[in-house]
């Protein structure tokens, strides 16, 4: 329900006190329902909370469950890292990934600059697709560049010296600052051994919702 003072007066937006009678009734129930529905919201994230550490946990103790059959301990303070789990027969399966938070210093921008000169060299004979590819990789979006599109510029077979100085100063420049987990949970559909594997969605924002024929109101 709304925020209510001592006189039972609503806040507003702006930050004062409205008397319950100048609320009108469709203010009233919107407010009802929107409070109703964010606090279930709420109790949704925290049971997807708990789902979601209790399934990396169960992953992690399986695979130590693993280590003591063979004998092995784990390091202290070392992570079990990415884990594939699967059903016997293959129609379900559980996916840990870990991935590394790649973040560059100031070196990137010599590299930058080395590729500048690679290009300003090789104008005539640069092929124009890797050129676009280039800019690209280096357009910075939300104060930083895409990690992934740096990095894809070392797969290019280019032997030039400046190109390669530039490569050598992307390593330099690279930096790990940290690693963020993933899991996901599979299965095949039907539970049928050779159909398609699909991911069971727990994204709010891409769960479909079911079509309702009551009412004649669909989805």
């Amino acid at each position: 329900m709304a925020t209510k003072n001592e006189q039972g007066h609503w806040r507003n937006k702006q930050g004062g006190w409205v008397h319950p009678d100048l609320v009108s009734v469709d203010k009233k129930l919107e407010d009802e329902l929107v409070i109703k529905l964010v606090e279930e919201a709420k109790q949704e994230h925290e049971r997807m909370v708990d789902f979601k550490t209790k399934s990396f946990g169960d992953c992690y103790s399986f695979v130590d469950l693993l280590r003591q059959e063979y004998g092995m301990d784990r390091l202290s303070g070392s992570e079990v890292g990415s884990v594939t789990l699967k059903a016997f027969d293959g129609t379900a399966e559980v996916q840990i990934q870990v991935a590394k938070l790649i973040t560059f210093d100031q070196k990137l921008t010599l590299a930058k600059e080395k590729i500048d000169e690679y290009l300003t060299e090789k104008t005539e004979f640069a092929d124009a697709e890797i050129q676009t590819l280039i800019m690209r990789a280096f357009e910075v979006r939300n104060g930083k560049v895409d990690a992934k599109q740096i990095i894809s510029l070392k797969s290019y077979k280019i032997e030039h010296p400046k190109w390669l100085e530039a490569m050598a100063m992307i390593d330099d420049a690279t930096e790990i600052a940290g690693t963020k987990s993933y899991i996901r949970f599979k299965e095949r559909k039907d539970g049928d051994i050779s159909g398609e594997l699909n991911t069971i969605v727990l994204d709010l924002a891409s769960v479909p919702v079911r079509a309702k024929i009551e009412k004649g109101v669909q989805s």
